[in-house]
């Protein structure tokens, strides 16, 4: 995969290689550790950390597992509080989608309180709703690589979304993580939802036939994809280094992850790719006002440490609820929030990022 890319930045006009900073979202070496190297790099630490561990006598290695568990788990409720810069410090954006803002949290966070039921609903559409919003998330970084190379806006963009669910779905459907998505199912004997609690066994006994189906839609959308790019770059389009560079890294690093790692080195690979990602991009377009609001030099060194650390505080204290059980509706609605309010306060098309 790495000699790919770099045969790609050789391969690319001088203007569009890995290198050109002007087609960067943050700058070369910036974008390679943080958006479109940040899977490689993932896998790569996973992967060490969890070969280390093995090396390890077995109480060690027990403890050295659940470390990177704990953290990737933290880390990944600390990015859902992130977007609180984005929604809220924004006045542009806060202005242009107030009622969203104001008037929907309070009514979410209000239902989970009041409703056992749609608490449970809640907490199993936080998993499968992550899945399709991780992979928005890439298609978002592809579509702002084709920005900055000059690309229309709406060039490819249903060929983008179908590619990079396949990308991301495709692998997950076909490999050893799929039933540990619904392995939460459980709960919804609580709410009289017997049938659907049934859903991991039915998933187990028909795991060939769902493996068999996934490969097939994966090999089709990805063909299908690479015909659509074909026919637009033989008009007016250019695929950019970078876009492809994060296309090949997160196709590659998917289909390690969910079709033949272990279930926990597939979350804590894709979360921790997933909320670097994040950070950053958040952190490009909102450290500036973050800062000022922190009292802050603008941008300093000082800025987002501080900027992360709140946030971590933040994953903290979900980590703790989810454990214990205990204060879960604010922490489960500032997840389904997060993914909702991504949907809306950054466009390309718009060019707000």
């Amino acid at each position: 995969m790495a000699t790919a890319i770099a045969d790609l930045a050789k391969r690319s006009p001088a203007k569009g290689r890995l290198t050109d900073a002007s087609r960067a979202i943050g700058g070369p070496l910036f974008d390679a550790f943080c958006f479109w190297g940040a899977p490689l790099l993932a896998s790569l630490f996973v992967w060490l950390w969890a070969s280390l561990a093995l090396a390890l006598p077995a109480p060690a290695g027990h403890a050295a597992i659940a470390l990177l568990i704990g953290a990737v788990a933290i880390l990944t409720f600390s990015h859902l509080i992130a977007v609180v810069p984005r929604a809220y410090l924004n006045r542009e954006v806060f202005a242009a989608n107030r009622w969203r803002l104001t008037t929907v949290p309070a009514l979410l966070l209000a239902a989970l309180f009041l409703s056992p039921a749609l608490l449970v609903l809640g907490t199993l559409l936080v998993v499968f709703w992550d899945v399709h919003h991780t992979a928005m998330q890439n298609f978002g970084l592809g579509r702002i690589y084709d920005m900055k190379a000059g690309n229309d806006a709406h060039a490819l963009r249903r060929t983008d979304l179908m590619l990079n669910w396949a990308l991301y779905v495709g692998p997950l459907a076909a490999g050893a993580s799929l039933l540990s998505h619904f392995s939460g199912f459980g709960a919804l004997r609580t709410i009289d939802l017997d049938a659907l609690a049934a859903a991991p066994g039915v998933i187990e006994s028909h795991s060939g036939l769902i493996r068999d189906l996934a490969v097939a839609a994966w090999l089709g959308t990805v063909l299908a994809a690479a015909l659509s790019y074909a026919g637009e770059m033989r008009r007016f389009y250019r695929l950019p280094a970078h876009k492809a560079a994060l296309i090949v890294s997160t196709g590659g690093v998917s289909i390690a992850a969910w079709g033949f790692a272990p279930p926990f080195m597939a979350f804590a690979i894709v979360n921790l790719f997933h909320a670097i990602q994040y950070f950053a991009i958040v952190w490009l377009k909102e450290g500036g006002r973050i800062s000022q609001r922190l009292r802050l030099a603008p941008r300093g060194r000082i800025g987002f440490p501080v900027f992360f650390a709140l946030c971590v505080l933040f994953g903290l204290a979900y980590f703790a609820a989810n454990n214990l059980k205990l204060l879960l509706a604010p922490f489960i609605a500032c997840s389904l929030l997060h993914f909702w309010y991504d949907s809306f306060v950054w466009s390309v098309r718009k060019k707000q990022v």
